[in-house]
């Protein structure tokens, strides 16, 4: 299990204890008597599972996932046999709550009652006081699913997606600190990549390279990330291939799946293959005053609608309408999920604003170059940072004024 310094300004049990209460306080509000989570990040959330990063069994049938009651504790129902080890000596911190997982997938697959999980549901709310009051389950699928099973126990079930979001949405100061250490280390990973980029490599070298960067750093977790150069920079195609770098391409990569401690920062910078063209610094300079525009806004009070009418209409782009482009301009939050609330676009912000509140992490991103006269290239830039009172302070620190230049 990990262990982090003193010098990585993060208190492990305050944080745990903090998100816990954040979620009770969010179930009362929203009057829910318990909640059960089946998300990966809302199992970690909760549970803090260091020993199954980014969800690793979560996909096993529906077999992980947590009874949060408003009144009590969170109860871990683990993959068979890990449990026992959890509760050994994996998770102190969770007290010995942790039961052997049911499997829940085989009875929804065949339409069947899961009895065992229903008793120890019902248990789990008569001991905590809340018999009759509503269950929250947090993937909308999982509710279509049990509905009817809930319905024949005499259970009322709600959605619980947008609760446990709200419980997330605002940072305490060992996430924020978790997410400013994801940054140092995404840093690192830049400094490897610039100088591994060159003719001759291809994407899929450059992304083990950025996976192997990370972890040498201090990762405790890292997916696949994105790679994009010369013509998959316009549009944006991010899955890796077996590309060759050309000298004059340009890349960018996003960092998003490089977690510390479970927490991520969105990260994209964008890198030229040799000196960059008139044309490719011009795409450049576009895209980071695209990124700024609502960069200048943010703080405390304003709202997402606001920072979205920054932004230059879907012709600047060369396109009739904003859901032509939706990814050329956006903002969302960031935590244990890569995308988290608030959403920040105009296809809904503006109709449907959020209202940004201190200690959110949002990241802010833009793309800009050409779409249709060749050579289709484009570059990319994004910044993830708090929301402050007075403004917006970066965790992103990567050189942002100009193009990275390899080789």
């Amino acid at each position: 299990m990990p262990q982090f310094g003193i010098e990585n300004r993060v208190n492990l049990d305050r944080m745990r204890a903090e998100r816990v209460e954040k979620v009770r306080k969010q179930l009362k509000e929203d009057g829910i008597g318990a909640i059960i989570c089946f998300e990966p990040d809302n199992i970690k959330y909760l549970c803090d599972d260091t020993w199954a990063p980014g969800g690793m069994l979560a996909g096993v049938q529906l077999s992980r996932n947590v009874i949060m009651p408003r009144t009590g504790d969170p109860l871990l129902f683990e993959w068979g046999q890990i449990d026992r080890r959890v509760n050994a000596e994996l998770a102190p911190w969770l007290k010995g709550t942790v039961r052997p997982g049911y499997r829940l997938g085989f009875f929804l697959g065949r339409g069947l009652y899961p009895e065992a999980f229903m008793n120890d549901l019902k248990k789990t709310l008569a001991d905590h006081g809340l018999g009759g009051e509503p269950v929250a389950i947090d993937m909308p699928v999982v509710t279509l699913n049990l509905k009817e099973i809930f319905e024949k126990a005499g259970i009322k079930l709600v959605d619980g997606g947008h609760s446990m979001a709200r419980a997330r949405m605002i940072k305490t100061e060992d996430e924020i600190n978790c997410q400013r250490k994801a940054s140092e280390i995404c840093d690192g990973v830049w400094a490897t990549l610039r100088d591994a980029i060159r003719p001759g490599i291809r994407e899929y070298e450059l992304q083990c390279i950025g996976i192997k960067a990370a972890l040498d750093r201090g990762a405790d977790g890292v997916a696949p990330h994105s790679v994009c150069s010369g013509e998959k920079t316009s549009p944006l195609m991010g899955a890796a291939t077996n590309r060759i770098i050309n000298r004059g391409d340009l890349l960018f990569f996003d960092l998003h799946p490089v977690r510390w401690h479970g927490y991520k920062v969105c990260y994209y910078r964008t890198f030229c293959c040799g000196k960059a063209n008139q044309r490719q610094k011009d795409f450049y300079k576009q895209c980071l005053e695209l990124t700024y525009m609502p960069i200048r806004k943010v703080k405390a009070g304003v709202t997402s609608a606001e920072l979205c009418k920054t932004w230059p209409s879907p012709q600047h782009w060369g396109a009739k309408d904003w859901w032509e482009i939706s990814e050329c301009a956006i903002g969302h939050g960031i935590g244990l999920t890569t995308q988290e609330a608030p959403g920040i676009t105009p296809l809904f912000s503006i109709e449907h604003p959020a209202t940004l509140e201190e200690n959110m992490v949002i990241a802010l991103e833009a793309w800009y170059g050409s779409r249709v006269e060749p050579p289709l290239e484009g570059a990319r830039f994004e910044e993830t940072g708090v929301v402050t009172k007075e403004g917006y302070e970066i965790l992103t620190k990567w050189p942002k004024d100009e193009i990275t230049e390899c080789y």
